[in-house]
């Protein structure tokens, strides 16, 4: 697969100053102000200017287009990628890469390891570092790119040596230690993997962090993820509930110190840990507006908060019986399933069923990685006539009603033969819920 990529104008904002230029989506700027741009950071500089002269191509042609404009003024075009060049692929060979657990045939953009201090800056990507030029640290400090995404892993250089199979990512602290010279602000990641960074490593790990304050601005921890495709991998060990509760009880002190400073808690751990740990999920005000939450940090207690919050328009009772699958995760099954039973309407019946990953392996137990074939799977073994069957959005491609394996929405409800509703969100599927005769019938 190529990762060429191009300055290509997705849409034009009616009534902007592009629009007024003749722009539209489907042209590519070729050069600003006599330079080419290599991503959206170049672009959003150059489109500043008071005075801008965009070369534009559409086919074979090219066109110069003059804007004279306030300075900082959008100019209202909205770009389809994010970098114009390629995408900087990662260096590294992790032990823990799960992208190197994945089996062949799927989408080749699932199979990208990217590693660009740029997509970390303008869509929170993490990156490991260890790839950087001088000329991109030299870019990173002129144009103030803060915060980073930073894939941290350990602080001790050796240590990270042996987990990433790379001799450049030994020096990690040397980096951040320049990155906070420069005032860059950094979010931190530690991928957890049982008998390398956990422990006394784990907690090394943190205080290090801790020591760069106010520029980390926080960690987020998160279990390793292991595939049933890992013949060719490293022998690893997943995370057990035991050592659970010890990055826990090992992380508790780091947060307890930060909110008592005002700070934050500091160290965010993904739902998974007290899963299986079997324990209570942190409070609300543990998550601190949910900034980790692209990492699965906070997603359940977000989702319950959303789900009592919810104003919609509470029914009472079907007129007819009604039948309703939910289909999640096995992981946030039972979860899920504490707060549906609150939904008291007559003639109405939810089964929440906790899918198993079949494609993946079994380890892998979030709805996001849920494949269409094993959803179908999980519902051709209900017994019974069902109304309808609820899926998670999650588990479709971002933007586009496309499963993992390839399987389109609208072919998923075919072989279903029974209306399907997506829900991400607790509103949407209370909405669901309570309404299901208005969204689906």
């Amino acid at each position: 697969m190529s990762d060429t990529l191009h300055a290509v104008i997705a849409s034009v904002q009616e009534g902007s100053r592009a629009q007024k230029e003749g722009l539209k989506a489907g042209d590519t700027i070729v050069s600003v102000n006599g330079q080419p741009v290599e991503d959206l950071i170049d672009l959003n500089f150059a489109l500043a200017d008071e005075k801008v002269h965009l070369v534009v191509q559409n086919g074979d042609s090219l066109r110069d287009c003059y804007f004279q404009k306030r300075f900082g003024e959008d100019v209202g075009i909205t770009m389809e990628n994010a970098v114009f060049d390629h995408i900087r692929q990662c260096w590294n060979n992790c032990i823990f890469c799960f992208i190197a657990q994945m089996p062949q045939g799927m989408r080749p953009s699932l199979y990208v390891k990217d590693d660009d201090y740029r997509m970390s800056f303008l869509t929170g990507s993490f990156i490991t570092l260890s790839n950087l030029s001088e000329e991109d640290l030299r870019r990173i400090t002129q144009y103030h790119l803060s915060p980073l995404h930073i894939s941290v892993h350990t602080t001790n250089g050796m240590l990270r040596r042996r987990m990433m199979r790379q001799e450049r990512t030994e020096d990690i602290m040397d980096h951040l230690r320049n990155l906070v010279r420069h005032d860059i602000d950094m979010y931190c990641q530690i991928v957890l993997v049982p008998g390398y960074n956990d422990g006394e490593e784990f907690s090394r790990t943190v205080r290090d962090l801790e020591s760069l304050r106010p520029n980390v601005l926080g960690i987020a921890v998160v279990p390793l993820g292991m595939t049933k495709f890992r013949s060719e991998c490293m022998p690893l060990n997943p995370v057990t509930p035991e050592l659970a509760r010890d990055i826990i009880n090992r992380s508790r002190p780091f947060t307890e110190r930060s909110r008592r400073e005002g700070r934050g808690s500091f160290v965010y751990l993904a739902d998974e840990f007290y899963l299986k740990a079997g324990m209570p999920l942190p409070d609300n005000a543990y998550y601190d507006n949910y900034e980790q939450i692209e990492d699965g940090i906070g997603m359940l207690r977000l989702f319950e908060q959303q789900w009592h919050s919810w104003d919609g328009k509470v029914r009472t009772a079907y007129d007819k019986p009604k039948r309703l699958a939910l289909l999640t995760g096995t992981l946030a099954a039972p979860f899920i399933s504490q707060l549906v039973q609150e939904v008291q309407v007559a003639n109405l019946e939810v089964n929440v069923v906790p899918v198993e990953n079949h494609y993946f392996g079994r380890q892998i137990n979030v709805a996001g990685l849920l494949t269409a074939q094993d959803m179908l799977h999980a519902w051709q073994q209900l017994a019974g006539d069902w109304d309808g069957l609820i899926i998670p959005g999650t588990a479709l491609r971002k933007g586009e009603n496309i499963f993992l394996d390839d399987m389109t929405l609208s072919e998923f409800e075919a072989r279903a033969g029974v209306p399907v509703g997506v829900s991400e969100f607790a509103p949407e599927l209370k909405q669901l819920l309570y309404h299901w005769q208005e969204n689906k019938e």
